[in-house]
């Protein structure tokens, strides 16, 4: 029996593959676990959508404005360079493409969610696109000089405009398929039709090749500009501490959810949530002590809850819990069913006192309102004694 010797990793080889793999890392602009944030938009938390779907809107309504402007005005160079039958039919073409952008850029005000912002992305793109159609079947056939088909081909630089229009837009990998695709099917038509290429001087697969790999440089743009706004996003509107929503972007949550709630017309409870006696927590046993419990506490109830409710870090020691469709019986059930079991650094049992109110059920008609209403009553359920839940019905100890 022969002895096999195995070389043993040394100090100086983890190093070297350690080296090796920080390399290759360093081409990765993310970690796998936020890899899903980037490929997918179901991933996204609803905030981080809307402030999304707002920022998409004002780029497609400022490029809808820009094109809107821009557009009629090559209208004067078509005419001085080609002939009344191919100048007007362009001139035409370029109104009423010009009159879609107009549309777009004033119907994009009233959207604000990410289908009405993909919407416009879509039309956004699409307008060129036919009008690029248009002018090839204007421009196909047409006899010119030499000075005219350069020009003419000139309108074969629309679609790399385009594709390099993909960077400014915050987009997902998906949302990108879904955009270059059928783009670059539209554009493939020279291949397929070799006389209505406008650039005969060059090969259509070669430019075809060249324009994937625009396409492909601005959704790689277009991904990295998803990943800063996320990490933005994230630095905002996170509680640093404990990991869930802070006051500012808890605001706008609520807003949001309120609205949501009244025009569709269903439940929407919120409940205030104060932990007792904290200060003493952090006088006998110290603010590191009491920072930790913070964070269990917003652990705890962000386990308990359901995918669809809210825990928003509201200051100091309170929280608020959004909880959509769910009136005053249900979420007065649902937080006495899944009341976090806590202990202080002492060991004794972690207790709150919860105001709960639900627009419908209270009759309020403004967001405001409705956390007012709910701060109010955990202000009474600390009256009563503490560790105590007041909802639309009067209140009962938390047992």
């Amino acid at each position: 029996m022969s002895d096999t010797h195995q070389p043993e990793t040394g100090p100086a080889d983890g190093h070297a593959i350690a080296g090796w793999v920080r390399f290759v890392s360093g081409f990765f602009p993310v970690h796998p676990g936020a890899l899903a944030d980037l490929l997918n938009a179901k991933q996204h938390p609803m905030m981080f959508g809307h402030h999304r779907a707002r920022f998409l809107l004002s780029r497609a309504r400022l490029m809808a404005m820009l094109f809107a402007i821009l557009t009629p005005l090559w209208i004067p160079v078509d005419a001085w360079v080609f002939p009344q039958s191919i100048w007007q039919p362009l001139a035409l073409g370029r109104i009423i493409a010009s009159v879609g952008f107009a549309v777009l850029a004033m119907r994009s005000r009233e959207a604000t969610s990410l289908k009405k912002a993909h919407r416009a992305l879509a039309l956004l793109f699409l307008i060129p696109a036919a009008f690029y159609l248009f002018s090839h079947a204007v421009l196909a056939h047409a006899s010119l000089d030499r000075f005219g088909t350069v020009m003419a081909s000139s309108y074969a630089f629309l679609p790399f405009m385009m594709m390099a229009g993909l960077s400014i837009f915050p987009l997902t990998v998906r949302e990108l398929g879904a955009l270059t695709l059928p783009l670059l099917v539209v554009f493939a038509i020279p291949v397929v039709d070799r006389d209505a290429f406008m650039m005969p001087t060059l090969d259509a697969v070669a430019v075809l090749w060249l324009l994937a790999l625009v396409a492909a440089v601005g959704g790689l743009s277009a991904i990295s500009q998803l990943q800063i706004l996320r990490s933005l996003f994230a630095t905002s509107v996170i509680d640093p501490l404990t990991g869930t929503l802070n006051r500012g972007s808890g605001n706008e949550l609520i807003a949001l959810q309120f609205a949501l709630a009244q025009r569709h017309g269903y439940p929407l409870a919120l409940a205030f949530v104060d932990l007792d006696d904290f200060k003493q927590v952090n006088d006998t046993a110290g603010h590191e002590s009491g920072d930790r419990l913070l964070k269990e506490a917003a652990q705890a109830w962000h386990a308990t809850l359901r995918k669809s409710d809210t825990i928003l870090r509201w200051g100091g020691e309170e929280f608020v819990l959004v909880l959509p469709y769910t009136d005053c019986h249900h979420a007065d059930h649902l937080i006495r069913h899944r009341l976090p079991a806590l202990r202080r650094p002492d060991g004794t049992p972690l207790t709150f006192s919860i105001g709960v109110a639900e627009w419908r059920a209270d009759g309020v008609t403004r967001w405001q309102a409705l956390v007012a209403l709910a701060d109010e009553r955990m202000y009474q359920a600390k009256t009563m004694g503490k560790n105590a839940i007041v909802t639309c019905a009067p209140g009962a100890p938390l047992t």
